[in-house]
């Protein structure tokens, strides 16, 4: 299978049964996600998005859209709320000051508890709890520190790990794969 054939299809028809009426008040209820309100869908957000520009599919108008029609498996498993740059070019030409880029975290955490986290993510995960790093140590990277006479690397994640148990983090699966 290949990627297109994962991507959402945003123009297929959803029935009202398969919508989750409550599924904007949960996310507008969230104070980071509160301004989704306010938005009347211009698509200025989409407009001034780099990542819009190089994935068409990623539409930041449709996805707050699917929001707001209770859209929550389509919207939550989407690969879409995991894309975004973190540019805030949305936030700086919304006319409504809509914060979308705290409304994508709210997604994304609404995601990661429903097991909707990409596989990647919860890799990361992992290697943090287990070592202290987000990326695994290559023994090339171990050797040229070394050349530069620079300290080894303390791979030790209990600090870490403490952290992400008591967060809740490490229960996180992921029912989807966005790498691929």
């Amino acid at each position: 299978m290949n990627r297109s054939e994962k991507i959402i299809d945003f123009k297929k028809s959803v029935s009202v049964s398969e919508c989750d009426p409550n599924f904007k008040f949960e996310v507008m209820a969230h104070p980071d996600a509160s301004g989704l309100k306010s938005c009347f869908n211009c698509g200025t957000c989409t407009a001034g998005c780099p990542i819009h520009e190089v994935f068409s599919e990623y539409n930041p108008r449709k996805l707050a859209k699917m929001v707001k029609l209770g859209m929550r498996k389509q919207v939550l498993s989407s690969p879409y709320i995991w894309y975004c740059a973190t540019c805030h070019n949305c936030e700086q030409r919304c006319p409504q000051n809509v914060k979308f880029f705290n409304i994508l975290n709210v997604l994304k955490n609404m995601a990661a508890k429903e097991d909707y986290a990409p596989v990647c993510w919860v890799q990361q995960i992992e290697q943090i709890a287990k070592t202290g790093i987000v990326f695994a140590t290559e023994e090339k990277w171990v050797k040229k520190r070394e050349e530069l006479s620079l300290s080894p690397l303390a791979l030790n994640g209990e600090k870490a790990k403490r952290m992400i148990e008591s967060s809740g983090i490490d229960e996180i699966k992921s029912k989807v794969n966005v790498d691929e």
